[in-house]
């Protein structure tokens, strides 16, 4: 950084609530070893430094924003504060979920990265995405017309039920994420970092219904081993605890897409909230057969 405290162009700025302070330290050092610059106040502001100054100094120099999102963060003046005005200076703004929250109304239009579950994929996503440009809501290059990947219908039912969940944003959410998505299950699971309840979201997860297997080749079909009975209701019975009588529904959809039941407890404790929780629940589901 220059002698005059100015930020450099090709860096980015973090926003986070203190209170995320642990997890925003993590992912700027981690950012950071992967060769891309990133900007944060405990370590780039100087102790001779007026604080709101060179906050304000480094938004309006940086090449964009990484907002850490929280229920603490989407609470914070100060990080509304320093996405509004990343934003109306034309800086890119990349969020990054840590735990469900409800969006903040300037990003709900924006592509959400999901670090709830899986730390390392999140933050291969980040560095992919800030190497590109960062910015989250950026118009893609238009494709040669293939026709869209989901379905009116399906859209049309994850519209409806959203709806339900988050209002009337929830057209705007379905029509974007459907741009996007490139498969049902996937305009699902982008649709959901936006529903902050632990079991409306699950319900919201749970309301798809599988794939027809028709869809599938035969030869793939018969290729997918089976799971035994037994033990997906044994991970039924040990996600119950933790999510209530939806963990029969989702349990048995999840198994009907995963070869192995390694592959199914990681898809089932991706829908547990918590970290802690998600760590005991594997440790119980530990000793049933793999």
């Amino acid at each position: 950084m220059a002698e005059s405290g100015a930020v450099e162009a090709d860096t980015y700025f973090l926003s986070y609530s203190r209170s995320d302070e642990a997890f925003a330290l993590r992912l700027a050092k981690d950012i950071r070893s992967q060769g891309v610059s990133m900007w944060v106040d405990q370590i780039d502001i100087r102790p001779s430094e007026h604080w709101d100054r060179a906050i304000e100094r480094a938004v309006r120099d940086c090449r964009g924003l990484v907002v850490i999102l929280s229920p603490r963060s989407v609470a914070s003046d100060n990080v509304a504060d320093e996405i509004s005005f990343a934003i109306e200076h034309g800086k890119s703004v990349l969020p990054v979920m840590i735990e469900r929250c409800r969006l903040p109304l300037r990003i709900t239009r924006m592509q959400v990265i999901d670090a709830t579950g899986n730390y390392q994929r999140a933050l291969d996503q980040c560095v992919a995405e800030l190497r590109r440009g960062g910015s989250a809501d950026r118009q893609e290059p238009a494709a040669a017309p293939s026709g869209p990947a989901v379905d009116a219908e399906t859209a049309g039912a994850a519209k409806r039920r959203l709806t339900g969940i988050l209002g009337p944003i929830a057209s705007v959410l379905v029509d974007k994420a459907t741009a996007r998505a490139k498969s049902a299950q996937e305009l699902y699971q982008l649709l959901s970092l936006h529903i902050e309840d632990g079991p409306e979201r699950t319900t919201f997860l749970a309301s798809m219904a599988p794939a027809p297997t028709s869809e599938m080749p035969i030869e793939a079909v018969a290729a997918v081993p089976s799971i035994p009975a037994a033990d997906i209701d044994a991970l039924s019975t040990v996600l119950a605890r933790y999510l209530g009588p939806i963990a029969s529904v989702l349990t048995r959809r999840e198994s009907s897409r995963c070869r192995s039941m390694e592959e199914l407890k990681q898809r089932l404790v991706e829908s547990i909230r918590t970290e802690g929780e998600r760590a005991q629940f594997l440790r119980e589901v530990q000793s049933l057969e793999s």
